[in-house]
Order: structure tokens, then sequence, then C-alpha cells
């Protein structure tokens, strides 16, 4: 009966491992929490990746720090702004008086409006613009106009000689935010590549899982065809019921793993989707995920250990952080520097005056008095025959004074009352004690900035090495786990022939069928293991976005 069981097989050109994939659907209910079996999703990597670089919250955390960064750039920028201040102010005083030259009365209006612009050059220079108007009216009879109108127009120019010459607070704060936003950069550039290694190694554990699941069911299967077999031998007569038994033992280890396998499908696929899609996407959380890249050796893959540790120093995005951390340091050094040096300010003033009034109509006491006196003079100076005395004169108001508001904005466009003052203003800080402390701090930071560099430098060559072996390693293991597997399948075709002839027991039968699923699943883990290590690989060397043709566009924050 086995005999022609087996020749039938033959006949037809069919092996255990083809009649294992006819029976493999009776051992596949794929029972899966929160998975619809009957939606399914093929991927392949890039597909994954590139879910991952849109959907992924650490790298949409570090995109929108990027931008935040990009915003606080802006905001620096703010202190080039012109800055425009104004004010009205009406003020009425009654006051008691004890002399004829003060004002007891007095109604002032007043409005001022002052501009201020930090030029954007090198050295630090701001100029100011100041104009004020003044209306004032009051019972001062000494005054011949009244109301009387005042414009001043002040132009003034302050450039530092010294302290906040080459650097300031403001222009130091524009550097910092700008290196933080290169700083930002790079942090989302390394940020994304090792959200890319994860989600390289999560598919490769997907597509492991999912494989050896298929192995796992085919030896179930195999076992399942030997049970049957067997079966029929006792039946027959020809087989001990022994024999029955120790297979049904075997079969249903190997549903035992099969189900595990399950879970590990179950793990690495809840792993590949918390890395790619949103928390909403329930669409896709719910569908069986189906990856279509297989793993294999990559021949192209030769580089020398110099070679690669030569590019992880000059690709690896960590390296450019300390380089763009210690230029942060050096504009706080020079700061600081700066910061500890006298400050002496050169400043030069221009002013203009315009006057506009009308005229008081009385005279003032002074002048009344005068003309009482002088006719009493003159009559008396009549009466002796005197020629009478004239009048002096006191000049008057000039006509080009007499008018309104426009008359003295007219009179101060005419530049005729003009100010100019220059000079130099100097604080000088006896010590100074909390700048030389900054700067104190800030040269010792650099030098721990240096020593962590160091240390970043041979953990980055330490990684490479390690990489570079793992990559060899594997790739030793594949050719290894091949030629087992190889070997493992004649091992079993052999013994099934011995026990067809009667030459052979179930038990070895059996021990060659689980041999060759061990074969398999080496066989299996070391290319996926290969795979990874090329992922580590690329990771340690920051070869990563470049491999798999991935560019970030930097998209500025509108103005």
């Amino acid at each position: 009966m086995k005999y022609v069981y087996f020749t039938l097989l033959i006949l037809i050109g069919l092996t255990p491992s083809v009649v294992a994939q006819e029976v493999k659907k009776s051992f596949t209910p794929e029972s899966r929490i929160g998975v619809d079996t009957s939606k399914r999703t093929r991927m392949t990597m890039r597909e994954a990746v590139t879910f991952a670089l849109e959907n992924n919250r650490d790298i949409a955390i570090e995109r929108e720090n990027v931008k935040l960064n990009e915003w606080d750039v802006k905001a620096s920028m703010g202190a080039y702004d012109p800055t425009i201040n104004a004010s009205l102010n009406f003020d009425r005083r009654n006051l008691p008086v004890t002399n004829i030259f003060a004002s007891g009365l007095t109604t002032t209006l007043t409005g001022s409006a002052n501009f201020t612009q930090r030029l954007p050059n090198q050295y630090g220079s701001t100029v100011q613009g100041t104009l004020d108007n003044n209306r004032v009216n009051n019972d001062n009879p000494f005054n011949d106009l009244n109301p009387q109108v005042t414009t001043n127009l002040n132009l003034s120019f302050i450039q530092p000689l010294f302290r906040n010459k080459k650097i300031d607070l403001a222009r130091r704060t524009i550097r910092l935010t700008k290196k933080r936003l290169d700083l930002s950069d790079s942090q989302f550039r390394q940020r994304a590549i090792e959200i890319i290694s994860q989600v390289q190694r999560a598919y490769w554990d997907l597509v492991f899982a999912r494989r050896d699941y298929e192995i796992k069911n085919e030896a179930l299967a195999n076992g399942q065809i030997q049970l049957d077999h067997n079966q029929r031998l006792v039946e027959a007569g020809t087989l001990a019921p022994s024999d029955v038994i120790s297979t049904r033992v075997d079969v249903e280890r190997r549903k035992d793993e099969l189900e595990i396998a399950m879970e590990v499908i179950q793990r690495a696929e809840n792993g590949l989707k918390a890395l790619i899609l949103q928390p909403a996407s329930t669409e896709l959380w719910d569908s069986v995920i189906e990856p279509t890249d297989r793993p294999e050796i990559n021949t192209s893959i030769a580089m020398s250990l110099p070679e690669a540790v030569q590019n992880a120093f000059k690709n690896r995005p960590e390296l450019e952080q300390f380089r763009l951390r210690g230029e942060v340091n050096d504009i706080d050094v020079e700061y600081y520097k700066d910061q500890a040096k006298p400050q002496i300010d050169f400043v030069a003033t221009y002013g203009t005056t315009g006057l506009a009034g009308t005229l008081r109509t009385t005279p003032n006491p002074i002048t009344a008095s005068n003309a009482l006196l002088y006719g009493r003079i003159n009559e008396l100076s009549t009466r002796a025959g005197l020629p009478p005395l004239t009048v002096g004169s006191s000049g008057g108001i000039n006509s080009a004074l007499v008018g309104s508001y426009p008359t003295s904005v007219w009179n101060l466009m005419k530049n005729e009352y003009r100010t100019l003052r220059f000079g130099v203003n100097i604080s000088l800080p006896l010590r100074n004690t909390t700048a030389k402390a900054n700067l104190g701090r800030a040269l010792t930071e650099a030098k721990q900035i240096d020593v962590q560099k160091q240390r970043a430098l041979q953990g980055i060559e330490v990684e490479v090495r390690n990489a570079l072996q793992a990559v060899e390693t594997a790739k030793r293991r594949v050719e290894a786990a091949k030629n087992s597997r190889v070997n493992a399948e004649l091992q079993l075709a052999s013994e099934q022939r011995k026990f067809d002839a009667g030459q052979s027991t179930n038990f070895f039968v059996l021990d060659r069928q689980n041999a060759l699923s061990s074969a398999q699943g080496r066989e299996l883990r070391a290319l996926t293991d290969y795979n990874k290590a090329v992922a580590e690989l690329q990771r340690a060397i920051s070869t990563t976005l470049t491999i798999n043709n991935i560019s970030f566009q930097n998209t500025e924050v509108q103005k």
C-alpha cells in the first residue's frame, strides 16, 4: 500500500513540499485581533518608507521643530524693524503768581513723534528722528506772540566704537537662531534616517515572520501527510501503532509552533504599522500588510573599513551637529568678549526749529510805562524849549514768525534756526564680573564640545566596524544556511526513500523533516539578518537617504 501511494506521487510529479502547498490552506485560519484578513495591502519597502516619512509622528515632530526655528529666525530679524512712537497731550495750568514775568493761566497742546531704526550693517549703527510740536497759550503780558507754536526736528546718529560695534545682542540673537535652524534641520535628517532604518528592520522582520509561518505551515502539512500515510500503513498491518502516536505528537508540536509564528506575524505587522501609519488610519490598520520585497544578497556592497569610516565622518548628522554647536559657542565667545569692553559711542545730533504765533494786541507793562514816562518828559521838554525825546525801538517781531501751525512748519523747513551737536558717550564698568564669567563659561563649553565630539567619533567608528562585520558575517551565514538547507532536503529525500523501502523508521523521517524546517528557518533568518545588517550599515555611514533617493525640500515660513 505504501509503495503504491508514493509511486503515485512520483508519477504525478509531486513532492511533499508541493503537497504541502495544497494542504497548507487547511492550516491557515489567520484568526487575528483587529485585522480583517479579507483586506490585504501589498507594500514594497519604498512604499513603507514613504508612508513613514509622511505619517510618522516622530518625523512630524522634528519637522515642526524646523518650522519653529524658522519662525525664531524671522522673529530675530525684527530687531531691524523701524519703530515709531507718537504722543499727544493737553495740559492746562492755572497757578498763583507773585511777579509780572510769570503767567498764571497756561494751556499747552503737545504732539511728538519719534522714529528709531537700527541700520542693518555690521557696525551696529542707529539713527533716530524726533519731531516735537507745542502750542502754548498763556496770560504772560511779556510774550509778543500768543498763542505761540513751536516745532522742533532732531536727527541723531549713534555709532558704537568699542562695545557693540562688531556684535551686539540683536546680531548675536540673529546669528544664533540661524545656527539653531541649521541644527534643527540636521536633527530632522538624523531622525529621518533613524526612522527609515527602523522601518527597514520592521519590514524585514515582517517578511521573516510571514515566510517563517509558511515554513512552519509547510512542515505541519508534511507532518500531516506523514501521519495520514502512517495511519494507512497501520491499517494495512505494515507499521506499528506507536509510530502513529509519535507522528501525531510531532504534528501537534508543529501546530503549536505555527500558532506562535502567527503571533509573531501580528506583532511584526503592528510594529511596522506603528512606524508608517497615523493612529487614525483605521483602514490600513485593519488590513493585512503583504510585503512584496524579498530578502536577497546585494553584491554591489563592497566597501573597505577606511572608506566606510571616512564616509561616516563625512555624512553623519551627529558630527554636523557638533560643528554647529561649536559655531554657536563661537558666537557666544565673541559676544561675551565684546561685552567685556568699555562702551564708547559716537553721537551726532542735528536739529532745526520753527516758530510762529499771533501778535499780542496789548502792550506789555514795561512798554506801556515807558510810553507814559516819555510822554511826561517830552511835555516838560516842550515847556522848557527843549526838543522832545525819541522813543527807542526794540526791533519788534519778525513778520515771518507771525502765523499759525503751518507757518511754524514752514519756518522749520527753511532750516534757518539750526542746532548741531556731536560728542562721545563713555560707559566704563569697573569690574564687569558678569561678562567675564559668561566668557569663561563659553570657553569651557567649547572644550566640552570638543571632548564630546571626540567621543562621538570613536563611537561612530565602532558602529561602522560592527556594521561591516555584521554584513560580512550575515553574508557567510546565508551561504552556510543555504548549503545546510540543500543538504537537509537531500537527507529528507534519502530518508524518505529508505522509509519507503522499509530500511528506516518513522522517527528518522520526522527528524529529517524537522531538520529541513530548521534549516529553512536558519536560511531565512540569515537572509533577513543580512538585509537588516545592510540597513544598519547604511545608517552607520549615513547613506540611507541617498541610497533610497530621498531628499527634503526646505520650505521657508511665509513672510
